[in-house]
């Protein structure tokens, strides 16, 4: 067990470190190109719901971008949600931003919603139609490491409850920049498993046996 979290920590600041150093210009063309991708599976998603329910990681520093995705949903007139951190217990509120006005620096700097926005409660979250997440790393299987916090893996437990209830569930997307592939991320078995990967080639659909 400790050869494996010292494997998941060295793999941690491996991937952190090269997405901090990657090229702008290599960043900027392939955000491009990413950005692209995800509005044709917005407008996909749109053939059956003209409104969506989107659910986003706000970015900060060299995450891949999520400022056009918010300003696309905002154009469409879809429920825009993201993350408020709170540390007793440690878990992620989803609040409802309808504009660059609600959001605010937080902890560390990091954007989130103001106190203000209305909070969705999980028995609401098999609404949403896609939750985009962050991370460092990602592989073919839908494998995902994260920073370590652990949020998104207790969100995806919590959410996949409310879904078993619900009967629907949303889909769970990654923005994936150069050198985030990986052949094999280390996962345990509640660990947050992706079902779409939006690359600069295309969205790869993740198949997981179901």
């Amino acid at each position: 067990m400790q050869d494996r979290m010292e494997h998941k920590s060295e793999l941690r600041s491996r991937l952190k470190q090269s997405r901090d150093l990657l090229d702008e210009s290599l960043r900027l063309h392939a955000m491009s190109e990413i950005s692209l991708v995800v509005k044709q599976e917005l407008h996909r998603l749109r053939l059956d719901k003209p409104q969506l329910t989107i659910f986003s990681y706000l970015s900060y520093r060299s995450e891949a971008t999520t400022a056009f995705l918010f300003e696309d949903g905002w154009k469409h007139g879809d429920v825009m949600l993201a993350p408020k951190v709170l540390a007793n217990p440690p878990r992620m509120e989803l609040r409802r931003v309808s504009g660059q006005q609600d959001i605010q620096p937080g902890v560390w700097g990091i954007p989130e919603p103001k106190e203000s926005c209305e909070v969705v409660q999980p028995e609401d979250w098999p609404d949403i139609d896609l939750v985009i997440v962050p991370g460092l790393g990602f592989d073919f299987q839908g494998g995902r490491i994260g920073y370590g916090g652990g949020y998104y893996d207790r969100f995806a437990e919590t959410l996949a409850v409310q879904c078993s209830q619900a009967g629907q569930r949303p889909q769970l997307a990654a923005l994936v920049l150069p050198g985030q592939l990986q052949d094999e991320i280390p996962m345990e078995p509640l660990d947050l498993r992706l079902d779409l990967l939006m690359t600069t080639e295309g969205v790869l659909h993740i198949n997981k046996g179901l």
